[in-house]
């Protein structure tokens, strides 16, 4: 056999090693101790008896998920880059080592970015992803039709309660951020009980925005996502 075909004969079969269930199943309980192990750090009883034990489990980890995109690279060749998955697999390491070599508290804890490779473990968590991923022109349409109507009813509530009620509608941004609350359906019912003792007819205002931006925008979002 040449050298060219013994080459190609390896690779194979490193290519079914690396996809094969075993290897796969050892990846899979890595990002499990992976994820356990960043949640054991977080937690000071654990942390302070096991924390030098967490930090070398956890370096150890990323060496083993460094040598996983090292196989599965050489078992795929330039093929590796035209796979989405595997980027997504290999960024997450990189920004993983670079967590870990940082001494900033705010990128060591990207850290925690690994545990999202379980999804390309398994292929149904890629096909959600991937379907949220072709959702995403459409969602940011609805979100930009949504900002508009925030904005107008902003403006509506600036002029109507601003005087009386500054806290809540005191400026554009004011009432922008008001508004998001209470599309979020979290104390709005305080907000509105309280403009209310000085303008009753203001359920008109609260009942109109709930109906137009939470309940029919909020249906249009998931209405995309599941078509």
């Amino acid at each position: 056999m040449s050298a060219v075909g013994e080459e190609e004969d390896g690779r194979a079969r490193l290519h079914r090693f690396v996809h094969g269930r075993a290897f796969q199943s050892i990846v899979l309980v890595l990002i499990i101790l992976n994820a356990v192990v960043l949640g054991l750090e977080t937690w000071p009883p654990a942390a302070a008896i096991m924390n030098p034990w967490l930090v070398a489990l956890d370096h150890a980890i990323l060496y083993a998920f460094a040598i996983e995109i090292g196989l599965r690279f050489a078992a795929e060749g330039r093929a590796f880059f035209r796979n989405g998955w595997n980027l997504f697999d290999t960024s997450v390491v990189l920004v993983s080592a670079l967590a870990m070599t940082s001494g900033l508290a705010a990128l060591r804890a990207l850290r925690v970015l690994r545990v999202l490779r379980i999804i390309s473990i398994f292929p149904r968590m890629r096909v959600v992803v991937s379907a949220l991923f072709h959702a995403v022109p459409g969602i940011l349409s609805v979100g930009v039709v949504v900002a508009l109507i925030v904005y107008v009813f902003a403006v509506i509530a600036t002029n109507l309660y601003g005087a009386n009620f500054p806290e809540y509608f005191g400026d554009i941004f004011t009432s922008m951020y008001t508004l998001f609350e209470i599309m979020t359906m979290e104390g709005w019912v305080e907000i509105a009980d309280s403009v209310r003792e000085l303008h009753p007819n203001s359920w008109l205002f609260f009942v109109s925005f709930l109906l137009v931006a939470t309940f029919t925008m909020l249906n249009l979002f998931v209405a995309i996502v599941v078509r």
